[in-house]
């Protein structure tokens, strides 16, 4: 064994450029001597038969019995399932009621991954039988990273079962590649597709993670933790939304196709994939903001955003207001504002009401109380998890409706993990913007050392981009006369006849629309309308449009 497979990355990380896992050298299969402990959870519901040849199936592992543990977690199954007398020699049974009051998949998974004790977790369906080297191939990518969640690979099989005796025969013989023919089987074609287009997920974007589905997968116990285990309270789709969070944590995804194996039948997502993708809809927006599909509807809270947005309250109350309102007002509204300042200093005892030294933060506090995209926080996160972004901007610069937007997109455009915005006037990145990735931060924070700028590591193992603020509509509000922090006045778009107008309401602007052009007309006359007014041009186009200053 080479002393890269012996070093593990607690003791030496490699840093790894985005989902690129070409870095990584991993032990080859023939002679290979492991040193990391697996615990194998197969989670069963009314399954007996199929798990009997799964388990037959591991009995013939090549990875060492004495570093090996096989988990069945019985998801109540009716009867109760059985181990058979064809198992894995460290094989155990638990009862998700034994342990917890929940049920489904998920909620087994979580029990077993509690209840076992690997350095290393797989997970494995109960309709699985899989090839000798399976477990052996997958885990010796997490013993030379604890980022490394491998995806194993499967041919569905629509054909008469063997025996559990038939299996075993033939795993012990080494023809398991034999138990079916494989012209009569089918391949995860979504997935395989996937990482065929992105070769091999090494050059995949932010949303690799859609490649990690839970029939075959494994991960070291560590980042399991950190991602923050699987969610007991889903019933479907928990796969992909734990991938989400583990991508989100610093993950990289490695397929491996030494890792083989037959799936006893199709999966649901072949039999009643449109059922699967209406139920699951609803439950994976609620949780993932990626992909934005998930959530076609505007103006919509959701339990997880897409952008957490970090103001520190340490300026005059106006100006922070302004700089809040405008980020509220964006056209970016799955966003949440977190506003930083020690709030608990804000005691009751009697005081000089008007000459109070904590006035203008009281008044934060109450400004923002009742509000539900803003959290009066007492120390910024470290990173935005398990929202993708992180967005850190001083109390005094004011956004346009469309910067927050835009910045995600030149994310996403470059697949960069730092966005930097600098506003007329800054000369140092602590005058402007900084959009970060989670999962490149959450990475970062990980593998550099003590002395290190976070923003070099991240840039490192991610990238990094620099923007212009006049090109993004960021203002320095102290540039700008104390009259003009007021919010954002209030916008609503209606259809019209292609001309602007007022609305019968005082002081609510309206923009009519009639379609896809005037809609992009609408967009641009917003940006421009709620612009910066910190640059002399700014100002002058806001002077020949002969309106007053509303921002």
């Amino acid at each position: 064994m080479s002393s890269r497979a012996r070093t593990t990355a607690a003791q030496s990380p490699v840093r790894l450029f985005r989902n690129d896992w070409s870095r990584l050298t991993p032990p080859d299969l023939d002679g290979w001597q492991p040193t990391r402990s697996v615990s194998l959870v197969i989670p069963a519901h009314d399954c007996q038969r199929s798990l009997d040849l799964t388990l037959a199936a591991l009995r013939h592992q090549t990875y060492p019995s004495g570093l090996l543990e096989v988990v069945v977690v019985d998801d109540g199954s009716d009867p109760p399932v059985t181990l058979p007398a064809i198992r894995p020699e460290n094989c155990r049974l638990l009862r998700v009621a034994d342990h917890h009051t929940g049920w489904g998949r998920s909620t087994a998974l979580h029990v077993g991954a509690e209840r076992s004790e690997g350095e290393i977790l797989h997970w494995l369906d109960a309709d699985m039988v899989v090839f000798p080297e399976h477990v052996a191939a997958q885990a010796r990518w997490q013993h030379v990273s604890d980022e490394a969640v491998t995806l194993g690979y499967k041919r569905f099989v629509d054909a008469e079962l063997p025996t559990p005796e038939q299996v075993a025969e033939s795993c012990a013989a080494g023809d398991a590649d034999r138990l079916f023919r494989l012209d009569g089987t089918e391949p995860h074609e979504y997935v395989e597709r996937l990482i065929d287009d992105t070769d091999q997920l090494r050059a995949g974007d932010h949303l690799t993670f859609r490649a990690h589905v839970g029939a075959t997968a494994a991960l070291p116990r560590s980042l399991y933790r950190e991602a923050g285990g699987l969610n007991p309270e889903l019933r479907l789709g928990e796969d992909t939304e734990f991938g989400y969070r583990l991508a989100q944590a610093g993950a990289v995804f490695v397929p491996e196709p030494r890792a083989r194996s037959w799936h006893l039948g199709p999966s649901h997502m072949m039999t009643r994939g449109e059922a699967l993708r209406r139920y699951n809809r609803p439950f994976l927006a609620e949780l993932m903001p990626q992909p934005r599909y998930l959530r076609a509807a505007a103006q919509r809270g959701w339990a997880v955003p897409l952008v957490v947005t970090v103001v520190p309250a340490d300026g005059p109350y106006e100006m922070v207001r302004t700089c809040v309102d405008r980020l509220l007002a964006g056209d970016q509204t799955d966003l949440r504002v977190m506003l930083v300042a020690p709030w608990t200093e804000l005691t009751d005892e009697r005081r000089s009401v008007l000459a109070d030294p904590l006035l203008d933060r009281r008044l934060l506090a109450a400004t923002y109380r009742s509000e539900p995209r803003v959290e009066l926080a007492g120390q910024p996160p470290q990173t935005a998890f398990p929202a993708p972004y992180l967005l850190e901007l001083g109390s005094h610069l004011g956004v346009d409706a469309d910067t927050v937007r835009r910045l995600v997109a030149v994310a996403d455009q470059w697949q960069v993990g730092l966005v930097r915005v600098l506003p007329a006037g800054a000369t140092a990145p602590d005058g402007g913007l900084s959009l970060w990735r989670t999962s490149a931060r959450s990475r970062a924070l990980r593998v550099r050392r003590p002395d290190e700028p976070l923003d070099e590591v991240v840039a490192e193992v991610a990238g990094r981009r620099w923007v212009s603020g006049d090109d993004f509509g960021v203002v320095d509000l102290r540039t700008l006369p104390e009259k003009s922090w007021v919010p954002p006045r209030p916008r609503l778009v209606v259809r019209g006849d292609g001309r602007a107008r007022r609305a019968a309401l005082a002081g609510v602007e309206t923009i009519p629309v009639g379609g896809i052009r005037s809609l992009a007309h609408a967009t641009r006359f917003v940006a421009g309308r709620y612009a910066g007014l910190a640059a002399d041009r700014v100002r002058q186009r806001v002077r020949r449009s002969a309106t007053t200053p509303t921002d």
